[in-house]
């Protein structure tokens, strides 16, 4: 500051001494006077200023020109530099406010947020928790599926639902159509490496093992809308032991073991008892297979102790010896042979005693056919003896006793068409057991002979058979009691089939059977008039 006052005296001077304008003649009295003032002022004090001082003297005003410049520049830069501090304390101290705002709404925002955490955090503990529930359930439904996959794995499913439609039309009788249902439902499974089981339901009647078919509010059995029946039809246990391929054997009510055809067996009939195979396959192009079956079936079993008689049981002994032959690239083959006996069938059929059964049997016509004739779903067609001997007493039998020799040749034949091989079988049965001397006429009628012809196969979706076969079956040929069920009679008689299918779907088939039959002999049948029975039979069935 002592400085600044120094620079500005300096200043003053300098400016007094430059300023200074040259003499005039108009201020010569001004001089005089200005030099008697100066004279007297050298007498008081009389300092000398050179031109040297006043260089110096110029020089340092120069200087501290330049300084104050440079103070002034300095003073303008401080001042701007206080402006911009000023504005960025401005700045600062809007957007310290801004901040506190954006503090004060991020510290609403972080309590919201904290709240929103704490309760995904209670979610995420609570989905913790489901999914671990969830794992455990998972495992136990994995495990549950393992089983229930194992259980498939071992076991088959199978079954079908038929609905029907069933008309019947002969002279001189009243029409006649029927509804009918059949329910059918099995399972197969390996029990252990060397056994498998199974059993089967069905619908139909208790009495009449020859069909499953039930009718809708049949007036004999279940009218008025009542609850239909539900039966075992199978149950077996079959032993396969790994190291013997190709034996099996089979115990209890099972599906047929060997081959035949209806004539014989009624498809819906399983068999009761033991039944034995032996196979083997061969690499040869023209025998590719043989087979040897056994069957011990189970007729009926009786308290010997009601009979005078040791043994009352019945049973059936058969054999059967069949192949596969490859006739060329078209034609296969397949011949069976069998021989079946029948112990003491009477007793199966009729009863212990021969008492057979008090109701009426109704032939398929509607017919009374007569009354105490034993076990005949579809009629007693056979030759009956009412003097049978039963130990002491006198009861209804068989006029003759049953072996059946029967032989049945199966053909397939490739057309050229895959969904339409040509079907061809022809059986001849003879009963080698029939009895002459207590028929009507004194003759043996102990043959039955049949043939069926088709075309086309039922095994993929679209696919269609139709074909027709042809029954030639004498009285005593086969067991009446155990023959197809849907032709006009058992035995003695001329049957006539044809038949229609087509599978819709995989699973579903619509098909219609046409049956044409009379008696083959109305000698023996004891009637004078032999009109064709006609009986119509529209099906669809579901298959699973």
């Amino acid at each position: 500051m002592k400085m600044l006052q120094q620079m500005t005296a300096l200043l003053l001077l300098t400016g007094l001494c430059v300023g200074q304008p040259p003499a005039s003649d108009g201020d010569a009295t001004v001089k005089k006077s200005k030099a008697h003032v100066v004279k007297k002022s050298e007498k008081k004090a009389a300092p000398t200023v050179s031109a040297e001082d006043i260089k110096q003297l110029k020089e340092l005003i120069q200087a501290q020109q330049a300084q104050i410049d440079q103070l002034r520049q300095t003073v303008a830069q401080r001042d701007q530099q206080t402006q911009q501090a000023q504005q960025t304390a401005n700045d600062a101290q809007k957007t310290a406010t801004a901040a506190r705002e954006k503090a004060a709404a991020t510290e609403i925002v972080v309590a919201d947020t904290n709240a929103k955490v704490e309760n995904v955090q209670a979610d995420v503990s609570d989905l913790k928790t489901t999914a671990t529930n969830a794992a455990v359930t998972a495992q136990e439904d994995q495990k549950r599926l393992g089983l229930v996959e194992t259980l498939s794995s071992r076991f088959r499913f199978s079954g079908d639902v038929r609905a029907r439609y069933e008309n019947f039309f002969q002279e001189g009788t009243q029409d006649r159509e029927r509804f009918r249902f059949r329910l059918r439902f099995g399972v197969d499974g390996k029990l252990s490496e060397d056994f498998i089981g199974g059993f089967a339901l069905a619908s139909g009647s208790q009495s009449d093992p020859t069909t499953t078919n039930q009718t809708l509010s049949d007036s004999g059995n279940s009218p008025d809308f009542m609850r239909k029946t539900i039966n075992i039809d199978r149950a077996y246990v079959t032993w396969k032991p790994s190291a013997f391929r190709g034996f099996s054997a089979t115990a209890g009510k099972f599906a047929y073991t060997w081959v035949r055809t209806s004539n014989t067996f009624d498809p819906d009939l399983n068999p009761e008892g033991f039944s034995e195979t032996l196979s083997h396959k061969f690499a040869n192009p023209t025998l590719k297979e043989l087979n040897l079956t056994a069957t011990q079936l189970v007729l009926a079993t009786v308290d010997s102790g009601k009979l005078n008689t040791p043994n009352t049981d019945s049973w059936a002994f058969g054999v059967q010896v069949g192949s596969k032959l490859q006739l060329g690239q078209r034609w296969t083959m397949t011949p069976t042979y069998q021989i079946l006996n029948f112990i003491r069938p009477d007793i199966a059929v009729f009863g212990s005693n021969g008492a057979g059964y008090s109701s009426t049997l109704v032939g398929t016509n509607g017919t009374a056919i007569g009354t105490n004739y034993g076990f005949a779903p579809n009629g007693m067609s056979n030759c009956v003896n009412t003097s049978k001997a039963y130990g002491s007493k006198i009861g209804t039998g068989f006029c003759s006793q049953y072996q059946y020799s029967d032989l049945i040749v199966n053909n397939v034949i490739k057309t050229g068409i895959a969904r339409l091989p040509f079907n061809l079988i022809a059986e001849w049965e003879k009963n080698l057991r029939a009895n002459s001397t207590l028929t009507k006429d004194r003759k043996k009628h102990d043959t039955m002979y049949y043939f069926e012809a088709s075309l086309g196969q039922l095994k993929n979706k679209g696919d269609i058979q139709f074909g027709y076969a042809y029954t030639h079956s004498e009285q005593d040929a086969v067991i009446a009691s155990y023959a197809e069920s849907d032709q006009f009679k058992p035995t003695n008689v001329e049957q006539n089939r044809i038949f229609f299918n087509w599978k819709v779907r995989n699973n579903t088939t619509l098909g219609y059977t046409e049956w044409i039959g009379r008696y083959l002999n109305t000698n023996l049948a004891g009637v004078t008039k032999n009109p064709y029975l006609k009986r119509g039979q529209l099906d669809l069935v579901f298959s699973f």
